[in-house]
């Protein structure tokens, strides 16, 4: 014998009528597969959003190309790399723990002008106080040669 699945509408069903489904089996659930292009370009979009939060730290030489650059950022085949969670439960969502990782090189290069990397990780996050991705960040640091591309993206951004 086997088993028939009923897909369950999204309005319209009533708790009865779900928690009948479920007792008898029948109830699953799609799941949404994306293609590899589209969760890289979905999280290259999620990037330029979520940095345009500390726009307003940028230094006054680097104001008029910040989007430039970040555009020139998550565009670059290394970087796009280090963009998407690999593994575990965020896996292919943004890795914001790169993206800390970037913004602390950024401000070792006087992109962005601030006291400390926290105040531009609350702003990112829009939290007040520190939180897994600041905390984590340390297990996704860039690696030499990921930062030697990152100066060279940068400076070609602006020529």
């Amino acid at each position: 014998m086997t088993k028939q699945y009923v897909k369950v509408p999204t309005r319209g069903i009533t708790a009865e009528e779900l928690m009948a489904l479920w007792r008898e089996g029948k109830l699953y659930r799609e799941v949404e597969t994306v293609s590899g292009e589209d969760l890289l370009a979905r999280c290259q979009r999620e990037a330029l959003e979520y940095v345009q939060a500390i726009d307003e730290f940028a230094t006054d030489r680097w104001r008029p190309h910040i989007r430039e650059v970040w555009e020139a950022v998550v565009g670059d085949v290394v970087v796009q790399d280090m963009l998407v969670m690999r593994k575990g439960r965020m896996q292919g969502h943004l890795n914001r723990y790169t993206i800390t990782n970037i913004v602390a090189h950024m401000m070792t290069l006087n992109i962005y002008q601030c006291d400390n990397l926290l105040v531009l990780h609350k702003k990112l996050e829009g939290t007040s106080k520190k939180n897994g991705i600041y905390k984590g960040a340390g297990a996704y640091c860039l690696s030499r040669s990921q930062r030697q591309k990152l100066n060279e993206l940068i400076q070609n951004a602006v020529v």
